[in-house]
């Protein structure tokens, strides 16, 4: 499997391995296009092609010629650089996709010169927080926004 770096192209694609992805986190936590249309699984092709006009840098797991995964990274400044839409489609999962791909976002950030990793995610997925508490992040905290009906917790990892 390689990771290579995303070209415009290819972002419907890439969509669909973040709806096949998301829309299982959806399922489990009830959200529905209506009650929480800002969740991922829902995500339109115009906000993809907004992160790319903003400067993005988006990367794909391909297992020869299917998409199986997707990442991107954006410079928040000040030496941080944050992890957006980890995704594995779900037939893939549990096989090293999402480690692979996330010890990838770490050694990219650090060799753009970033010193800490961020990521944004659900909190109450239990599950995804030990994964990532698992691969070296830390919890730093949470925030409540009025247009969501979950938790964001937000994570670190030093470079």
């Amino acid at each position: 499997m390689d990771i290579v770096m995303i070209e415009k192209e290819q972002l419907p694609l890439c969509l669909e391995v973040i709806h096949k992805s998301f829309e299982t986190v959806a399922r489990d936590l009830g959200f529905t296009e209506q009650n929480c249309p800002g969740h991922t699984s829902f995500m339109k092709i115009e906000k993809l092609n907004n992160f790319w006009e903003w400067g993005f840098m988006m990367f794909g797991l391909w297992d020869k010629e299917e998409l199986v995964g997707y990442y991107s990274l954006s410079d928040k400044g000040g030496g941080r650089y944050e992890l957006h839409n980890l995704a594995v489609i779900p037939e893939r999962r549990h096989c090293g996709c999402g480690k692979t791909m996330l010890d990838d976002a770490k050694k990219r950030s650090r060799e753009a010169g970033a010193t800490t990793l961020i990521l944004s995610f659900i909190e109450e997925s239990a599950i995804l927080k030990q994964w990532y508490l698992s691969n070296g992040f830390k919890h730093i905290g949470t925030e409540k926004y009025e247009h969501l009906p979950f938790a964001v917790g937000l994570m670190e990892f030093a470079l």
